[in-house]
């Protein structure tokens, strides 16, 4: 049963009082049906389960899938919010795909980085980037097909 109205989330999300199966179900939704104006809705939902996250252990499937749908949104600017979810906690760190982090591709998302002089996390991120990208040699089209497995399982 669908409790979730998306299209009323979609317009009121800030205002919306939504827990851990609100959240949840309201994902779900989003990975059926999610549009190029949902990337408000899917950083305030990240920035809801990075909150949860920090206070927590594990990582929730939510969390996957919400960090995975605003990658999907492919907006250089994002990356942030994304670094702040896989630094929410150790284990989110260690469980949220490093492929997340470049949502506008490799060359975008660097680059916007590097242009972030002022960035508080800019040093942070920069390095992890840099040395994840050393240590796997990646492509865009690595980071698409990777991506894409993420939605397939999540779809699963």
């Amino acid at each position: 049963m669908v409790s979730i109205d998306l299209d009323r989330l979609r317009t009121d999300f800030a205002t919306a009082d939504l827990d851990e199966a609100d959240r949840e179900e309201a994902l779900q939704l989003l990975l059926r049906d999610r549009r190029p104006r949902d990337a408000d809705l899917l950083r305030h939902l990240l920035a809801q389960e990075t909150a949860a996250h920090r206070e927590g252990w594990g990582v929730s499937e939510a969390m996957g899938l919400a960090a995975l749908l605003l990658a999907e949104c492919g907006r250089e600017e994002d990356v942030w919010t994304l670094w702040e979810a896989k630094n929410a906690s150790f284990d989110t760190m260690a469980g949220l795909d490093g492929f997340l982090l470049f949502p506008a591709g490799i060359a975008g998302t660097t680059a916007h980085v590097i242009a972030a002089e002022d960035h508080p996390e800019r040093h942070d991120l920069m390095a992890y980037m840099s040395e994840y990208l050393g240590y796997e040699k990646l492509t865009d089209e690595d980071v698409r097909e990777h991506l894409a497995a993420l939605r397939t399982y999540h779809e699963g």
